[in-house]
């Protein structure tokens, strides 16, 4: 995917669909991630699909996204947990639940998208669903779908209409910088 590509152009692509809830925010600021979704499912205060997902890696470059979590109090992982997700070349996490280790998440640079943080840790009980499709705040992600984070928040882009939107996002990118020429020549 082209550097360019942000957000607020994934939202403008698509006319604002498959925007994630704005309680969705990066951990650390300044972070840009986009990459192929591969989903699970973790049910309430559990992060058994997480384990999962550790114990059969997708590609490199993927991007977890854990649904289920948005009224958990606990965490969907922590720092130990990210460092395996970034040694087995996970890109980032996107979660509608809690992270725990917000420093050391930082710290090592791994992105993280999520609804804030908590110092308790979840449960391991299940049932664990990995693949296929979830959703968060009622927007679909399936495995294949393109995600598209940074500051502004969260874009999901189904996979069969990401070579209609990121034209369409280039074709904005590029309006927008004309007027952004225009408007700097206006200066007094």
């Amino acid at each position: 995917m082209p550097e360019w590509l942000n957000a607020t152009l994934a939202s403008d692509a698509s006319e604002g669909e498959g925007v994630l809830p704005h309680d969705i925010l990066p951990l650390r600021p300044d972070s840009l991630m986009v990459g192929p979704a591969y989903v699970a499912l973790m049910s309430q205060d559990d992060n058994l699909s997480v384990r999962e997902v550790l114990a059969n890696l997708p590609a490199p470059g993927t991007v977890l996204v854990v649904a289920g979590a948005s009224t958990s109090r606990t965490a969907t992982i922590g720092g130990l947990m990210a460092l395996e997700m970034q040694n087995g070349g996970i890109a980032g996490l996107v979660t509608d639940g809690l992270v725990r280790d917000s420093r050391e998440i930082r710290e090592m640079g791994f992105a993280v998208w999520c609804r804030g943080v908590t110092p308790t840790a979840p449960k391991k009980n299940g049932p664990a669903i990995v693949g296929g499709t979830v959703s968060i705040g009622g927007k679909v992600i399936r495995d294949g779908d393109l995600v598209i984070a940074d500051d502004d928040g969260v874009v999901i882009w189904p996979q069969e209409r990401i070579p209609e939107l990121l034209a369409r996002a280039e074709a904005r990118l590029k309006q927008d910088n004309e007027r952004l020429a225009r408007l700097r020549m206006q200066k007094p």
